[in-house]
């Protein structure tokens, strides 16, 4: 096997430090696979593609931690080139076979006689995507409507014409015999640039043709736990109607914060892979344009058949989270509902006790103002009547004035006094307890 390093042959960039293309020219055989991956999957992917890269004998070109590009001559065959990329959730290979030296045959090509037979067993997922891309001129694709059919076994295909009429894309976007998905590629007027990039937004429409249907399981699962979720949120909106007590608006708020708990759950395992079926559906729709199709007459565009299938898997993922978001809203404005009244009610609450302690104090006053009268009363009482004695006393041994004239003129001295006496004690208690 010869081996060639030429990376200005075999790729090139949009612009610094963007992503690479492999360009080449017609005619060509294309194998792409693309695998979802996640943390416990990635080192084995790479692994497993840099086994491929060694039983190839294959050439590094261009490597960065996200893209690499591989090259070399394989004898017999052609040209081989090999691309393959990382991203956050899936990684792709994708095989480039031109320069043939072999004859041409649209998906005739044996992609398995030439890779090692083992090589995908560490992998440890059956591909996502695994499509095969044919890749001719006019005189070698078949120039006839059922000519054309042949190549995708009978099914029903889909075909535009792509940039300003450079070339023809046919496909019918379904699993042949032998498991790979079929794409066919007939080369007017390109460059190896125009259909490098071209060849690159195909692929990636294929591969984000099936990462936003991954989002539609999910959606579908999630629809009777919606339901169910929305039809209790029904329940306690109407339980909130004939809710009096506070005991019993509590006990509908427990069952809101539950029930809000649950949609934060069913958002939670919803929202990530939804937002990602999202940029994958504006990734497709802009790849889509970028190829400027025109239509073939008597056959379905590319675009128009794949956005009639995604358009409603979207809308459907799309209104799936609308409900989730509605219902988390009407939660929470049930749930400040039920916060305000509950408050308010506690306010009431509290208003009628701090009335009631304002009678009580009341009460107490004039309890107080009673007993103060009353200790003044029984205060001088007690006062004329040690003084009686004293004045009896003196009366015996034939000293001082009449005791009942004293008296007399006493009560009114001697109950003014102990009034001015207990006021002078509680003004001196007050202001000890101001400071």
């Amino acid at each position: 096997m010869k081996i060639e390093n030429d990376p200005q042959r075999d790729f090139a960039w949009l612009e610094l430090h963007a992503r690479p293309y492999v360009r080449f020219s017609a005619p060509a055989h294309v194998l792409h696979l693309s695998f979802l991956s996640d943390e416990t999957t990635k080192s084995a992917q790479r692994d497993t593609l840099e086994r491929l890269v060694a039983a190839l004998h294959l050439a590094p070109t261009y490597e960065t931690p996200r893209h690499s590009i591989y090259a070399a001559v394989v004898e017999r065959a052609g040209r081989l080139v090999m691309a393959s990329e990382h991203h956050t959730e899936f990684s792709s290979c994708t095989l480039f076979l031109y320069e043939l030296q072999i004859p041409f045959d649209p998906f005739g090509f044996d992609w398995l006689g030439l890779l090692p037979g083992d090589w995908m067993e560490g992998v440890g997922r059956r591909p996502l995507v695994a499509t095969s891309v044919a890749i001719g001129t006019r005189e070698t694709m078949p120039a006839t409507a059922e000519g054309r059919m042949a190549l995708f076994e009978g099914h029903t295909i889909n075909g535009s014409q792509l940039v300003a009429g450079a070339a023809e894309v046919w496909s019918a976007y379904r699993a042949h015999t032998d498991g790979l998905g079929r794409i066919a590629v007939m080369v007017d007027q390109m460059t190896p640039h125009e259909l490098g990039r071209t060849v690159e937004r195909l692929l990636t429409i294929e591969d984000s043709y099936h990462l936003v249907l991954l989002s539609l399981p999910l959606a579908r699962e999630l629809q009777p736990s919606l339901a169910a979720a929305e039809s209790r949120m029904v329940s306690v909106n109407n339980a909130l109607l004939g809710a009096d007590s506070v005991e019993q608006k509590r006990a509908l708020l427990d069952s809101l914060f539950h029930l809000a708990a649950e949609v934060e759950h069913l958002n939670a395992r919803v929202a990530d892979r939804f937002a990602a079926s999202f940029a994958y559906f504006a990734i497709l729709e802009s790849r889509f344009a970028e190829l400027r199709e025109d239509k073939i007459k008597h056959v379905s565009g590319l675009s128009q058949f794949v956005m009639r299938r995604l358009r409603p898997a979207v809308q459907t993922c799309r209104s799936t989270l609308e409900r989730l978001t509605h219902l988390f809203e009407r939660i929470n404005r049930a749930s400040d509902l039920l916060r305000t009244s509950i408050e308010l009610s506690v306010q009431e609450h509290s208003q009628r006790l701090l009335e009631s302690s304002d009678h009580r104090a009341w009460l107490q006053l004039r309890l107080q103002d009673a007993l103060q009268i009353l200790s003044v009363v029984v205060i001088g009482y007690y006062a004329l009547g040690l003084l009686g004695y004293l004045l009896k006393a003196l009366r015996e041994i034939g000293v001082g004035p009449d005791p009942e004239v004293v008296l007399g003129l006493a009560v009114l001295p001697t109950l003014a006094a102990v009034w001015a006496l207990l006021h002078l004690i509680r003004r001196r208690f007050r202001d000890r307890s101001k400071k």
